[in-house]
């Protein structure tokens, strides 16, 4: 039996402390085409305005808005189109005069002398004249010099995981190369005599290895991670310490194990933690995934998840993501979650942590969630039919029908 659990909140502060302690992360530089999903280890600044100066926010003509004054459907105004701006050209030194227009193309320089762009449909262009149907408001369809963001302004943060947006942003300021943390280097170790792997021939007492894999998944998805499978160990301490030190001398920064956590003569890793050079915890308040585990092993952080795969992936999801947000700071790698109504009484017991996985749809512009009650830790139903989860605090009995409740969404 399990003795001395620590609470959710305990081992998260924990191996955010431990990951801290033992692992180095060096900064490298990479270009903007290899930052996707890295995590950034400088704040960044823009270099310039953008735009550098005031420009056309569509395609239309160049005005004077004081020569628009009084212009309708039925009383349209005269202009002369005097010239042609398109993207990538430099305004000429000549200014837009009284009863003068400009043809512009969108994301062109605004000319001198105008201060609003009409579009196509709002005149009528005949040879070099145009008849303008509406009166032009000063500003109106232009972006004005440092609209986007000025220099100096901050882009991106330190911690921050490098989304597509932030690519766009760095290559609109005209950067190219960008400093990031290496990645964190994680190998999977499936544990368990009774596991074949995906393509073998099932045989009598054996099931295939699907915890691994969803470690492994759930780690390339999150993209910050070089991830290494090394494949299945028997449940033997021995054969278990020498695929240890394999991976110890790879260089991994952590090493995850699904499967062996429990206490039974068979479960070894309650006798590998004999050759650990410390404990960090050893057992966690939460369910699924009670038995998760982690421990230093020849200096390298270990973390031992159930070898029920919805147990291994709530482990993963609540321990292990959490202590990176809080040991590196990151940002824009929490879960996003919405507030939704709970339509079924939800229990939990009292002194556990418990991810209830749900069914979230939306009804008339409210959100609703379903808590699909197969708790089985190795339903993976529970993970396929759903689209978030809602964490249930050890020290509520639980969440009652109709309860307005924050859920995760796994995407």
């Amino acid at each position: 039996m399990l003795k001395n659990l620590v609470s959710l909140t305990e081992a998260i502060n924990s191996l955010s402390r431990t990951l801290g302690e033992t692992i180095n992360l060096d900064v490298e530089s990479v270009k903007l085409t290899q930052a996707t999903g890295r995590i950034i280890a400088q704040d960044i600044y823009a270099l310039e305005d953008r735009p550098s100066r005031d420009s056309t926010a569509v395609d239309g003509y160049a005005v004077r808005s004081i020569d628009t004054l009084g212009a309708t459907q039925y009383n349209p105004v005269e202009l002369r189109v005097i010239g042609v701006l398109r993207p990538g050209q430099t305004p000429s030194d000549i200014c837009l005069e009284p009863g003068t227009s400009i043809r512009v193309h969108t994301g062109a320089l605004l000319p001198c002398g105008a201060d609003a762009v009409l579009m196509d449909e709002d005149v009528k262009s005949i040879g070099n004249k145009i008849y303008v149907y509406r009166q032009a408001p000063k500003g109106l369809n232009i972006v004005l010099r440092g609209e986007d963001f000025k220099k100096g302004d901050l882009l991106a943060s330190k911690g921050e995981v490098v989304k597509p947006a932030v690519v766009t942003a760095l290559a609109a300021s005209g950067l190219m190369d960008i400093f990031v943390y290496r990645r964190i280097r994680v190998s999977i170790v499936a544990i368990g005599d009774e596991l074949i792997e995906p393509g073998s021939r099932v045989v009598n007492g054996r099931v295939y290895n699907s915890s691994a894999y969803t470690i492994y998944s759930s780690l390339v998805k999150d993209g910050i991670f070089d991830v290494y499978y090394t494949g299945i160990v028997p449940d033997n301490a021995e054969a278990l310490r020498k695929a240890f030190d394999r991976e110890v001398e790879r260089g991994v920064d952590i090493i995850i194990t699904t499967g062996g956590t429990g206490v039974s003569e068979s479960d070894v890793i309650s006798r590998i933690i004999e050759h650990a050079d410390r404990v960090v915890f050893r057992g966690v308040k939460m369910r699924p995934g009670r038995p998760t585990t982690s421990f230093i092993y020849r200096g390298k952080v270990v973390l031992s998840l159930s070898g029920y795969p919805v147990a291994a992936w709530t482990g993963y999801e609540l321990i292990l993501r959490n202590a990176l947000i809080k040991w590196l700071g990151l940002k824009g790698f929490e879960r996003k979650y919405i507030y939704a109504v709970l339509d079924k009484r939800t229990p939990n017991n009292v002194g556990y942590t418990s991810l209830i996985r749900v069914i979230v749809r939306d009804e008339n512009g409210v959100f609703h969630a379903e808590p699909y009650m197969l708790r089985g830790s190795g339903v993976i139903s529970s993970l396929l039919k759903t689209n978030g989860y809602i964490v249930i605090p050890e020290e509520l009995e639980g969440y009652e029908k109709n309860d307005v409740i924050k859920v995760y969404l796994y995407d």
